[in-house]
């Protein structure tokens, strides 16, 4: 069994688990995958945790890599947002437990800075093509769009932490935070960009 194929059988488990009681034994028993199979793949378990980290960077990178292109439009990111939900929701374990794998572990640290940095450049470079074609008004002051894209990238790394302390882990409110989250454009629309807002979200 390929490394990909043991962490898409064992996440649905993990997601659902109490991941600070659960043990290496019981978890690839109700994954119904045997030990030799694991360490064929794995060192351990925080080994497993750290490819699985940068499988989801991989998932993640496909499904952003036309950011920065001329014919991304401003459907076309709130369709990704609710994409990348999707993916994170995949692997929620690693997205509620962000902070702690980050301070615990280096490797993961680099990726999730590397890719931080990456995601970011991409949205500023989006944001000044949206002002160009006349979606965006131009920055009130240099930095505005870093901030906004910071903000995007802020929320949307955290939004399932939110979620489970307000609604509840197993109340995901899925629409209303990819909503949240795209609406961080809305100060920065024109009228032109604020017609092409409410296209997107089915508001006429």
């Amino acid at each position: 069994m390929q490394p990909n194929e043991i962490i898409e059988k064992a996440f649905p488990i993990i997601n659902e688990q109490d991941c600070s009681k659960l043990q290496l034994e019981a978890l690839l028993e109700k994954a119904e995958i045997s030990l030799e199979e694991f360490y064929q793949s794995f060192a351990d378990l925080d080994d497993f945790f750290v490819k699985a980290f940068l499988q989801l960077c991989e998932h993640a990178n496909a499904l952003t890599e036309e950011i920065d292109k001329p014919s991304f439009t401003l459907e076309k990111l709130f369709t990704t947002i609710v994409n990348i939900f999707k993916l994170q929701m995949k692997y929620r374990y690693l997205m509620l437990n962000l902070s702690a794998l980050i301070q615990s572990n280096e490797t993961i640290k680099d990726k999730y800075l590397e890719l931080t940095a990456l995601r970011k450049a991409q949205l500023i470079h989006l944001f000044s093509t949206l002002e160009k074609e006349g979606y965006f008004y131009k920055e009130k002051f240099p930095g505005n769009f870093e901030n906004l894209s910071v903000q995007i990238l802020m929320l949307s790394d955290y939004w399932l932490s939110h979620n489970s302390a307000v609604f509840g882990p197993n109340d995901i409110q899925f629409s209303y935070y990819s909503k949240l989250i795209f609406s961080a454009v809305l100060p920065y629309l024109t009228d032109k960009g604020l017609k092409a807002f409410k296209g997107t979200l089915g508001y006429g």
